[in-house]
């Protein structure tokens, strides 16, 4: 099943609310669309890299605003090795920080592999928004169109946990949760 009838399925207007949870419902024929060649089935962080996270979120919390950085990363048998973060410099952005354009024309390949960045708002004031959102998707959407191959991607939404996924002609593969 395609993306374009992914919004058909779920319906135009709430596609964009209820994506993720559309994406986890249909993600095992997303997986199973392509078979050939194996699927990551774990991150790790290299050390350097988790300074340079931590370094992200600290610089995301006391701005009080979304904070992106380019990923560089190898993949090792079943594991996606990220091993080295590269803050982008806040210039021109949008209302979240950092135009999307600005990550589409820094972090692609071959030096990059995708981009990690924050959310460091609170729904209700207490709890982490700790989903991709859809403008978020549809920046990974775009970076794999423009690249035309699986980028990886990461989201902080508190001082040690994070999100990662791959996006690509595989569709979306999701991992659990894990720190950083």
């Amino acid at each position: 099943m395609g993306r374009s009838n992914l919004i058909t399925l779920c319906g135009a207007r709430a596609a964009v609310r209820i994506f993720p949870y559309c994406l986890l419902l249909l993600l095992p024929l997303l997986v199973g669309a392509d078979s050939s060649g194996s699927i990551p089935a774990a991150f790790r962080f290299e050390a350097d890299a988790s300074v340079e996270l931590h370094r992200l979120w600290d610089a995301s919390s006391s701005a009080r605003a979304e904070r992106v950085a380019c990923l560089a990363s190898t993949v090792e048998g079943d594991t996606i090795r990220i091993s080295r973060v590269q803050q982008l410099e806040v210039l021109r952005s949008d209302s979240l920080g950092i135009s999307a354009g600005t990550s589409l024309d820094h972090c692609g390949p071959p030096e990059w592999r995708g981009t990690v960045h924050t959310h460091v708002a609170l729904r209700d004031g207490r709890q982490p928004y700790s989903l991709f959102s859809g403008a978020d998707r549809g920046v990974m959407m775009m970076w794999w169109q423009r690249w035309r191959v699986a980028g990886i991607f990461c989201l902080l939404y508190s001082g040690q946990e994070v999100i990662c996924e791959i996006e690509g002609p595989r569709g979306a593969v999701l991992f659990p949760r894990s720190r950083y």
